[in-house]
Parts: structure tokens; sequence; C-alpha cells
């Protein structure tokens, strides 16, 4: 992946956490969590990068937020990545639309202003799925705004899709 696919734009930080990482042997991480990568929880309560289509409000894999840091497992060892975590309806991101020209024109991102969607992790950049159409009954992240010449998407986090929020 890469450094900075995701950032927090406004609205703040909850807390900056340590959370352990899995070695990359036993668990189906290649590479370190880098800085500015969105984070989960897996079934056994290690972080690692967001899944292709996540993140959802039902499920086993509950959104955190963005690595603070590079985490430090090894390809036989534990380790452990500082993670900024969101304030649900309130912490405001950032990331690359999946497709910049959907949103080349104010008619276009507007278009898909309030859409429920989620991230896309298919290649080697963590992008923000505006293809996939609405889906508020499932779909994690809210677009909230974008910028039309970045090609970025401005969302925020619906509370059932969090780590924390899943207890409501």
């Amino acid at each position: 992946m890469s450094l900075g696919d995701v950032k927090i734009i406004s609205g703040g930080v909850a807390n900056v956490i340590s959370f352990p990482v899995d070695d990359r042997t036993t668990s189906s991480q290649t590479e370190t969590i880098k800085a500015g990568e969105p984070v989960q929880v897996d079934n056994e309560n290690y972080v690692e990068i967001v899944v292709d289509g996540g993140p959802v409000q039902t499920g086993a894999n509950h959104f955190v937020g963005v690595a603070h840091n590079e985490s430090s497992e090894t390809s036989s060892a534990e380790g452990v990545v500082e993670v900024e975590q969101i304030i649900p309806n309130y912490t405001v991101l950032r990331a690359k639309a999946t497709t910049p020209a959907n949103i080349d024109t104010a008619a276009e991102l507007l278009a898909i202003r309030g859409d429920a969607v989620t991230f896309d992790n298919a290649s080697n950049v963590i992008t923000i799925d505006e293809n996939e159409g609405d889906d508020p009954n499932v779909h994690g992240l809210v677009i909230v705004g974008g910028n039309i010449d970045r090609g970025t998407i401005d969302f925020i986090v619906k509370p059932l899709a969090t780590l924390f929020g899943r207890s409501v």
C-alpha cells in the first residue's frame, strides 16, 4: 500500500492508541501498515488494513481509524501500530475517488453527496468507491463533499461501522 491514502481533515481525533498487529506469516497482510492507511480490527483483535468493500455496519471487522505511524510487525513476530481513532459522524476524512472522472464536475459530486459507500482496496492505493452506489443499510462511509479538481472525496464514518459504535 502507500503512505497517506487517507487523511483526517477536520473534527479531530478521539485518541491515538497502540493496537497489536499480527505477524505477516499467519495473517493476510503482506506488508507493514503505513501511516495514513485506514485500519480495522479483525476477528482476533489485531488491526489490519481495511478490506475491499469495508467498512460495513454488520460483520466481524470494525473500522478503528487511520494509522499514525508504520506498524512494527515482521514476518515472524507480532508488532504494534499507533492508530488515530476517529469520532464517528464527526471526524471528516479525505481520500481519492476510485474513478476521479466520476466526480470531475460539481453536478457529479453533488449527485453522490450523502451516499453511503465503502473503501476500494483492490489496488495498491486505498480509495473511496463512489462507483458502488448508495447502500445506507450496509455501507459504513458517508460522502460529505470533495474536490472536483483533485479527485478527492470527503467522508465521515457511521457509528455502527466502528469498533466502539458496535455496542450501540
